[in-house]
């Protein structure tokens, strides 16, 4: 939830009876300090730092990028007494890396991963096209990925989001080792009682599993407990090929 300052009741998850979680972008460490304090003070639980920039800089490298990210993290946990949660990208050199350093800053959990909008191209007037499109289950395999190699290897917890459609597709998320899941589109589709169908779908896979609570099934899939770890790894491609055979013709 993005809470719009001066908008809301100083108590925001009293009004509501759940726990809220304030979502925050912004771009200048000033603009993180003032308004993570201005959450907290409104009665957020945690605050996710949104960190949904693309740098088109050509003289910035990676190491900056990353040392700046770090180094607000590590400022806002000096600043404030809520958790926080960092929402990243898929697109760094090196994200287990970049885990471990938001690790050891004190980031409380990790959120993968941000979903940019990206413009198309319009023919008829050879311009920029912006539209925003719901996600889908095909956008969950990149979560999937590094939830499973990043689980039981750092102490944040892991939240997925994007590409959480259907029940199927949170049990696959928590088989990774995720601790949440964040759904948008699905109920922006369905509405909010679709939380209630996702909840029945994990229910009856659990008791068809006879499995007893959430914390016997997380991280089943994941790298650390997986029987075959390369599964997470570039060495499986060849299998993944091989499940062409047949299809469409491929030999």
């Amino acid at each position: 939830m993005e809470l719009e300052i001066g908008r809301h009741e100083p108590n925001a998850e009293s009004a509501v009876g759940i726990p809220v979680i304030g979502s925050l972008n912004g771009t200048t460490g000033e603009v993180w300090l003032t308004y993570s304090r201005l959450i907290e003070q409104a009665g957020a639980s945690a605050l996710e730092l949104n960190m949904y920039e693309v740098v088109t800089d050509l003289h910035i490298s990676s190491a900056a990028i990353e040392g700046q990210l770090v180094e607000v993290v590590s400022e806002l946990k000096q600043y404030v007494q809520i958790p926080i949660a960092v929402k990243l990208s898929p697109f760094f050199a090196s994200l287990a890396n970049l885990a471990g350093q938001l690790d050891q800053a004190g980031a409380d959990g990790l959120v993968i991963f941000n979903r940019f909008y990206q413009p198309d191209i319009d023919i008829a007037t050879m311009e920029p096209a912006s539209q925003a499109h719901l996600s889908t289950s095909d956008e969950l395999l990149l979560r999937l990925r590094w939830l499973a190699i990043l689980y039981g290897r750092i102490r944040p917890s892991l939240v997925a989001t994007g590409g959480v459609a259907t029940p199927e597709d949170a049990i696959k998320a928590l088989l990774a080792g995720a601790d949440a899941v964040q759904v948008v589109s699905a109920v922006l589709r369905h509405g909010p009682a679709y939380f209630t169908a996702l909840r029945a779908g994990l229910e009856r896979w659990m008791e068809h599993h006879e499995i007893v609570r959430i914390d016997d099934m997380r991280g089943r899939a994941s790298l650390k407990d997986v029987v075959d770890p390369s599964a997470f790894e570039r060495a499986h491609y060849i299998k993944a090929l091989h499940s062409l055979k047949g299809a469409s013709g491929v030999t």
